[in-house]
């Protein structure tokens, strides 16, 4: 087929255009520079981005020309609400800067504004607020980590009594405190258009709750409320789930880290037992203790429709587990289900196994500090030779020692249903590691596997590489951060790297030197695109692999090392020519000032980074 060479971008037909965009859209951040340098051509601006373009990012940490400046006076002037000209069809509003007013007004399209960890909000909110009350077209505003404090709150707080648009507010840690509480609670009950509201972590105490929880008996539309870390305890949640006989439509109800009680917990799960639309409950970092835990028990045996539990944190004991055990074996809804940080040991976790073999809901089980023995242990490996529903298990920290995680790997062999596996801070060694070593040859499910803080050594670690280097396709991350490889270890791991197939390496701290690290940049092949070597006493003589490792790397993290001025200038052209780093981590190395300031500045620069953790020194 004859091909036509297109020597200038507006040779291209519009809708070959408009896919660019839109692709460039879906995948990440670069389409925000490829309009940055196309806004100069009248073409695009008047045929191109109104058609294809849904988001428009401001941002301090980016280029501030020529997008800010031009969309001030070219485009906001251009396609505002005064024009004659087709309106901007931008939908979603990220902004870092002060402006935010003057977007709202000019910008009728902009249905989603995104204003979380931006302090400066707080300089404008007024102006925000007062913008919000006859807005009608923004349906989505998160204002989390803001620190809007009590003026804030307030401020928001009044909008909302004649905002008529927003189904979506996030208020999340902004330290609203008491009074901030009940300017929200009194704007509830004036609002009937909120669907979604998240107070969490905003210090409101009972006497900041109090009045919000009064106000749920009036406000009738919201389904989703988050409410965690408030210090709610009894005294609040008990008026909460007297507030439930009256409005009972909540669909989540976050209520995470709150200090509620034995007595709490019981009246809410009571509550919440019978509702008929209730899919996501909370309850972790608690002090449910037994008693709460069995009225959780009853909950989740009797309500079908929830599929979301979090009970971790809770103080829960043999009698509880056994309880929620016994709930879960012929429940069908639950499929994520964390009970870390509870202490139930052998006896429960035997328990909990057996209900394993029966449940065919559960997707995701969290069991990361819940102590046990051998027994509990090889109970649990049982259970997953027969369980064919589990995709996701988190085992951190559960003083799982050779014995129990031979038991766990050799179980794995028969398991078709487990792609993650969290083994992280056990006390595992060389048997197990072995073991997991001959399931990998035979295991084409697991794709995730992370064994970080083990205390591993190259002896322990060499057979996984070498099954990852034979037999095993299907593994694509591997996490063994925080273990005791050595140069040694980075040597041999870099013998079966180039036949391996998996994508993900991450070997932060680890002692690899820059010998072991030489080793490992100059095996990966291409089929690795995130690598992670922080913390790993990294000097400039990695220069030379670690430029070229660059040009095909994805994210990259060599963030606290030795790396020095030495490597700046070789490092920068390696940067400027990369069209396919989209996040690195270079932080906390030994670079002097102007070699910060000038590897910033080419970070900033590249077209496909839109991630990095250097800040400009002064």
């Amino acid at each position: 087929m004859a091909t036509t060479k297109v020597e200038n971008i507006n040779e291209l037909p519009i809708k070959t255009l408009v896919k660019i965009v839109d692709c460039l859209n879906k995948i990440n951040s670069s389409s925000y520079y490829f309009v940055n340098y196309a806004l100069v051509c009248k073409f695009w601006t008047q045929n191109v981005i109104p058609l294809a373009w849904k988001e428009l990012t401001i941002a301090t940490s980016q280029p501030s020309e020529p997008l800010i400046e031009y969309n001030e006076v070219g485009m906001l002037q251009k396609f505002g609400k005064e024009s004659q000209s087709p309106p901007m069809g931008f939908e979603r509003l990220v902004m870092r800067i002060g402006k935010v007013t003057e977007y709202f007004d000019a910008l009728k399209s902009v249905t989603t504004v995104d204003l979380r960890n931006n302090p400066s909000t707080n300089s404008v909110i007024d102006r925000l607020s007062d913008s919000l009350k006859n807005n009608t077209s923004v349906t989505s505003l998160n204002l989390y980590n803001n620190r809007l404090m009590q003026k804030g709150g307030i401020s928001i707080a009044n909008a909302l009594k004649k905002n008529t648009g927003l189904v979506y507010l996030d208020l999340g840690f902004n330290l609203l405190g008491a009074n901030g509480g009940n300017a929200i609670a009194d704007a509830l009950k004036a609002n009937n258009t909120l669907v979604h509201l998240d107070l969490s972590a905003n210090q409101f105490g009972i006497r900041g709750a109090g009045p919000i929880i009064e106000a749920l008996r009036v406000n009738k539309s919201i389904k989703y409320l988050n409410l965690q870390t408030n210090q709610l305890r009894d005294e609040s949640s008990l008026p909460l789930a007297d507030v439930l006989r009256v409005n009972s439509a909540f669909v989540e109800l976050g209520l995470n880290d709150n200090e509620i009680g034995s007595k709490g917990g019981i009246a809410l799960a009571k509550m919440l037992k019978g509702s008929k639309t209730l899919t996501k409950m909370e309850f972790g970092k608690n002090e449910l203790g037994e008693e709460g835990g069995l009225a959780m028990a009853d909950l989740i045996k009797f309500n079908k429709l929830v599929t979301y539990v979090r009970l971790d944190w809770n103080k829960l004991g043999v009698k509880a587990i056994k309880a929620i055990s016994d709930a879960l074996k012929d429940n069908t809804s639950v499929n994520y289900l964390n009970l870390s940080f509870n202490n139930f040991g052998d006896e429960g976790l035997v328990t909990l196994a057996e209900s394993l073999k029966l449940n065919k809901a559960i997707r995701t089980l969290d069991l990361s500090r819940v102590a046990s023995g051998l027994v509990g242990h090889k109970a649990l490996a049982d259970s997953l030779r027969v369980n064919k529903c589990i995709q996701t298990l988190d085992l951190t920290n559960c003083k799982i020692a050779n014995e129990g995680g031979v038991e766990i790997a050799r179980a794995m062999v028969d398991n078709k249903s487990i792609s993650t596996l969290s083994l992280n801070n056990n006390l595992i060694s060389k048997n197990t590691l072995t073991a997991f070593a001959n399931t990998l040859n035979k295991n084409t499910t697991l794709t995730s596997l992370s064994l970080t803080n083990n205390n591993l050594t190259i002896d322990a670690t060499e057979n996984i590489f070498k099954a990852l280097s034979s037999a095993n396709k299907t593994l694509t991350t591997l996490d063994l951060s925080n273990n005791l490889l050595g140069a040694d270890g980075g040597i041999a791991i870099a013998k079966y790297l180039p036949r391996t197939s998996f994508s993900e390496l991450a070997l932060a701290n680890n002692q690899l030197t820059s010998v072991g690290a030489t080793a490992i940049l100059s095996s990966i092949n291409a089929n690795v695109h995130t690598l992670d070597l922080a913390n790993n006493q990294i000097a400039g003589d990695v220069c030379k692999p670690l430029c070229t490792s660059i040009s095909t790397l994805v994210k990259l993290n060599v963030s606290t090392n030795k790396l020095d001025d030495d490597i700046v200038a070789p490092l920068i052209q390696s940067i400027k020519e990369s069209k396919s780093l989209v996040s690195i981590q270079i932080s906390a190395n030994q670079f002097s000032k102007d070699s910060n300031n000038s590897l910033l500045n080419t970070i900033r620069q590249n077209k496909s980074i839109f991630f990095y953790d250097l800040v400009e020194e002064y």
